[in-house]
Order: C-alpha cells, then sequence, then structure tokens
C-alpha cells in the first residue's frame, strides 16, 4: 500500500473522529522536559482501536506525515517500559516517512492520552517507542514527556523529527 493511500485512510479514520471516540493532539518533550521536539501526534481512539498521524510536516519541514495505527493498553510497571499506565500503542511509519521510501524498520510508538506533569524528582513519562529493523530484535528508543503545545519554534527549537 502506498504512503499516500495510508495517509488518506489514517485521515478519514480522523475525520470521523466524532463516532470513533476521543481525539487529543499532544508534543514531545524530552526526558528532561527541557526541549520540545518539532514533531507530534494526532490521534483518535476509543475502547478497541486507535489511529492517527504522526506529524512531521507542520514544524519539522519533512515532506509527509507518519501513520499510526494501534489499540487501547494498559502498560504494568513490572513492564520496565518508560511509560506505563492507560497507553495507546501504535505502530508507526515514521522511518518510512522520513525516507520517503520503504525502509524495513517499524516503530512500535507507546503513547499515554494526555499531557504529562513534569516532576523529574518521581517522573511519569508520556512517551516512548520500541524500534525493530528487519530481522534485529527490538530496542528501546526515547522517552519524554508530553505536552498540549505543539510548535517547537516557541519552545526550545529543535529539527530532529524522531527522537532518536
Amino acid at each position: 500500500m502506498k504512503l499516500t493511500s495510508l495517509a488518506l485512510i489514517t485521515l478519514l479514520v480522523l475525520g470521523c473522529g466524532a463516532a470513533f471516540g476521543q481525539t487529543f493532539s499532544l508534543g514531545f518533550l524530552s526526558y528532561t522536559g527541557g526541549l520540545q521536539y518539532c514533531d507530534y501526534e494526532t490521534v483518535v481512539h476509543n475502547t478497541y482501536y486507535a489511529a492517527g498521524t504522526h506529524n512531521l510536516t507542520t514544524f519539522c519541514g519533512l515532506p509527509v506525515n507518519g501513520v499510526m495505527v494501534g489499540f487501547p493498553a494498559a502498560l504494568a510497571v513490572a513492564s520496565g517500559s518508560k511509560v506505563t499506565g492507560k497507553v495507546v500503542e501504535m505502530a508507526d511509519n515514521t522511518f518510512d516517512a522520513e525516507s520517503e521510501a520503504y525502509t524495513g524498520c517499524q516503530l512500535d510508538w507507546v503513547s499515554q492520552l494526555v499531557a504529562s506533569k513534569i516532576n523529574l524528582k518521581h517522573p511519569k513519562y508520556g512517551w516512548t517507542y520500541f524500534y525493530t529493523c528487519g530481522s534485529n530484535l527490538d530496542y528501546a528508543g526515547n522517552y519524554g514527556f508530553l505536552s498540549t503545545t505543539l510548535d517547537s519554534r516557541n519552545n526550545h527549537s529543535n529539527k530532529m523529527a524522531v527522537k532518536r
């Protein structure tokens, strides 16, 4: 399936947001809370499914966005994940979107449903990802807090699209 077809499907799902469930748009802060990345997510979810857009075009300047699809989940503290509790867990084709080609790499994006309260003494992070490329095992990627601010140019601008 072409990237444009996946983007169209995602837009149709987002367009039916009221019937599908709740929608949120959140920006990504670093694990220190002091750096905001240029990308952000817009996700629609209900009890069974989640779909969204990993926005790479608006503030990062890339030509296409990533497509996200998955489901709601609950991650226990015992899982060892940097993000726990009520989350959406979604496959994300951002590697392909950034490259504008098939890379063989895949992100498993984990995101809470609301913005984070930054507390560095007892951090409760809001996003993380795991990735794999080809036949390699999954690796833990970056992580951090979620923000209601989407425009990184107003808060510690950074040109990184995906936090690697």
